[in-house]
């Protein structure tokens, strides 16, 4: 039997025990994100309902080098919550993405939820959009599986969403005179967010955070920064800011944003603190 047949058999296996002995099924989810959209909707129904995370902030989900327990917290899913080989490629060989347990994110969203144009951007959780339909479809596996708290669920997912409207409204409050403010990214990982609220970078280094920029590339965007007279470039954890601030030729202010969210607490509000450390961060970094 091949791998992933043999992972699909042994999850349907654990589906079935951990439904007769647990009544609440369990959830993993791969990166953090995912975990937060996955505990507003478990969180206060039976014990220990936390999603677990397969991918700690030790690991790069580009490629995962998963230890014993992060394997087990993979392995012990009754549902399986991933954004796809387009971010985890290192996860698609263990995983069976036929399965009626796995959500795929990446396929779910761009499908029926907020897509962008161009390369490939595996980032859609940085959109509340794509996070209304990730809680929806995991609401749905769960009630499946757990017929007895449809209620609890259901009532956890409508609070959900009543908390996005409101985190938007308080999004586009936020950013709303900002817009026409040029920025720049280092890594063209915003632009699920940039989409949904109305913001356009004016330039970017690189659109694959493996690859460095080039001579041509640098001075191609120093020209665009100088041109657009821009003065915030958002960055990430992994990238260096002493190093970045020789390649824009200008002063700036450079902002370091965890797009994985990993000082977030995976609770019911753990998102929406999430997309709003997001924000203030943006915000800080545009305004004048």
């Amino acid at each position: 039997m091949s791998r992933k047949v043999l992972i699909s058999v042994f999850i349907f296996s654990q589906l079935v025990i951990g439904t007769v002995a647990n009544a609440q099924p369990v959830v993993s989810a791969s990166i953090k994100p995912l975990q937060l959209i996955a505990a507003a909707i478990t969180t206060g129904i039976g014990g220990n309902n936390e999603p677990g995370l397969i991918i700690g902030p030790a690991q790069d989900p580009h490629h995962p080098s998963l230890r014993p327990s992060e394997r087990r917290t993979l392995y012990a899913a009754d549902i399986l919550l991933w954004v796809g080989p387009q971010l985890e490629a290192a996860l698609a060989d263990v995983i069976d993405p036929t399965s009626s347990t796995v959500i795929n994110a990446y396929e779910l969203t761009q499908e029926s939820g907020l897509s962008v144009s161009g390369t490939i951007d595996p980032h859609v959780w940085l959109s509340t959009q794509n996070a209304r339909l990730i809680a929806e479809t995991l609401t749905q596996k769960l009630v499946l599986l757990d017929v007895e708290n449809r209620q609890p669920y259901e009532n956890n997912l409508d609070d959900f969403l009543s908390s996005l409207d409101m985190l938007d409204v308080e999004i586009n409050a936020a950013l709303e005179a900002l817009q026409q403010t040029p920025f720049a990214v280092y890594h063209n990982a915003f632009r699920y967010y940039e989409k949904q609220y109305g913001l356009t970078h004016t330039a970017s280094y690189t659109d694959n955070e493996e690859l460095q920029p080039g001579i041509r590339k640098v001075l191609e965007v120093r020209e665009s920064l100088a041109a657009n007279n821009v003065s915030c470039l958002l960055l990430e954890p992994s990238n260096n800011p002493e190093e970045i601030s020789q390649l824009t030729g200008r002063d700036m202010t450079l902002m370091t944003i965890d797009i994985l969210g990993f000082d977030y607490v995976a609770n019911k509000t753990g998102y929406r603190d999430f997309m709003l450390g997001i924000t203030q961060s943006v915000k800080e970094c545009l305004q004048p």
